[in-house]
């Protein structure tokens, strides 16, 4: 005859098999977070000190923990066979060309001019000279590098690889990476600009992110292909001096002591191909570093992105050294990706967002009026209430706020949100693999799948451009190769 266990030691049983079942990778939903412990032989020395009713308490708790997490977190069980239906299904909406892909679309007339004089160049039998720059501004959608890094690689399998463009120097918060390019730097670096913290006053130039040190010996390291590089940084009153050296070669000294401070740039032009840059502070001065820009002939697509941020954010960077940087590098084409963080902030409503970023897009028009201006607007999402997953529909007044903005001040628009499939298509996404478990952010599939959509509605929008000017190329201002000459 059996003999059954004390309800006590059955209900911290059944609660520890519910805990065993609830921390398993079929979760959905917010990930659990793991928990730092002791070794392990100290949990069966908490456990023999606890009474009968401290047990019996702890597995009661255990138990709600449990069952808490079991409503919130579990998810419906992925059926294989429906994941695969849906990424096909996913695909082929992204992949059909939409009725009106990108609206407003005559404002990117200037830079498909440019685009077609570079194509035309390229049937050409001599060498390929220009670049055609497209930077990317944005949030941690952008940051990721893997948006913009599967956009530069279809659109440079097209018409060149130009290289990474801009990035920032060294690596100035966690995670940052440019996808074809290494970079490294020393421990004594200080970053400006990640939190948000004393822009105006700040220097953090063209991408809204610096790193200072006044110590020497401190380096930073780029490897990426290029064939010309400009280093940034600020000219100040007692600046430090810079040695830098490519491939190992003989170092070549920088100086920054300016009696005015403002922005500063080495140039450097070096045969084609991989590259190893090194730059060491040369004494205990102050030195900030504000970005590289490496490129060669072809085009480029940047990524400039920090999480956390919003369009206006960029208003609050020390412009005269965002102006000068924007101008020195004349993009063809700026596109804006922000309103995920907008749409979840209560400060914005309707009109004071729409008023917000009218002034950063006439800001821009005022610093680089030839570069055309592509705003992506922001993709769905979804948030948690009730222990479950709900379309957010919060995004529907930034999403109205920019397309007012891009109709009356000359940009195109390009609807992420509606090309994804409309409100709710983000729980389809995560159900299918291409977003992550925070309803908000996508895989490298879902980036990369939403970016081939992106460049697919450029690519038709520039097709249809060349059908209108047959037999018509001509020289667009503003092409050249990227490359600026050293500022005093």
């Amino acid at each position: 005859m059996s003999r059954r266990l004390p309800i006590r030691i059955q209900a911290v049983a059944l609660a520890a098999l519910l805990v065993s079942l609830t921390s398993g990778p079929l979760l959905a939903g917010h990930p659990a977070k793991r928990k730092h412990h002791g070794p392990e032989s100290s949990a069966p020395t908490a456990k023999a000190h606890l009474g009968a009713a401290g047990r019996a308490a702890a597995g009661k708790a255990a138990q709600a923990r449990a069952h808490a997490r079991v409503h919130y977190l579990a998810g419906p069980r992925i059926d294989p066979i429906r994941k695969a239906e849906l990424v096909e299904e996913i695909g082929a909406r992204l992949k059909e060309p939409a009725a009106q892909p990108i609206a407003y679309h005559s404002a990117l007339d200037g830079f498909y001019s440019q685009l077609e004089s570079h194509e035309a160049a390229l049937t050409d039998s001599g060498p390929l000279t220009t670049t055609v720059r497209v930077m990317q501004f944005g949030d941690s959608h952008t940051a990721a590098d893997m948006f913009t890094g599967e956009a530069r690689r279809v659109f440079q399998q097209q018409f060149g690889d130009g290289g990474i463009g801009y990035s920032y120097a060294g690596h100035p918060f966690a995670g940052y990476r440019i996808l074809g390019s290494q970079r490294s730097q020393s421990s004594g670096w200080k970053t400006q600009g990640n939190k948000f913290l004393q822009l105006g006053d700040g220097q953090t130039g063209l991408g809204g992110i610096s790193i200072s040190t006044a110590r020497a010996g401190e380096w930073v390291t780029l490897d990426a292909p290029c064939a010309t590089l400009e280093l940034q940084y600020l000219q100040q009153p007692g600046g430090g001096s810079l040695r830098f050296s490519d491939n190992g070669e003989e170092p070549v000294e920088i100086q920054t002591d300016s009696a005015v401070t403002g922005p500063g740039t080495f140039s450097y032009y070096c045969p084609p191909g991989d590259h190893h840059f090194e730059v060491t502070t040369g004494q205990s001065a102050p030195v900030t570093l504000l970005g590289w820009v490496a490129t060669q002939p072809g085009v480029t697509w940047e990524s400039i992105g920090i999480n956390g941020a919003e369009a206006p954010l960029m208003l609050k960077w020390n412009q005269p050294l965002f102006s000068r940087y924007l101008k020195d590098n004349s993009p063809a084409l700026i596109v804006l990706a922000y309103g995920t963080n907008e749409a979840a902030s209560p400060l914005w409503d309707e009109e004071s967002y729409r008023q917000a970023f009218a002034s950063l897009i006439d800001t821009i028009h005022s610093y680089v009026p030839e570069s055309s201006i592509l705003v992506v607007g922001p993709p769905d999402r979804s948030v948690a209430q009730h222990r479950s997953w709900h379309p957010y529909a919060g995004t529907d007044r930034i999403v109205d706020a920019q397309r007012a903005v891009c109709r009356t001040h000359g940009c195109a628009y390009w609807d992420q949100r509606a090309r994804m499939g409309g409100l709710g298509a983000m729980q389809q996404f995560v159900y299918a693999g291409w977003a992550q478990p925070d309803h908000t952010h996508f895989t490298g599939g879902g980036y990369r799948a939403l970016a081939d959509a992106l460049v697919g509605d450029l690519m038709t929008g520039y097709q249809a451009f060349k059908q209108h000017n047959p037999d018509k190329i001509e020289t667009a201002q503003g092409v050249h190769d990227g490359a600026s000459g050293s500022n005093p």
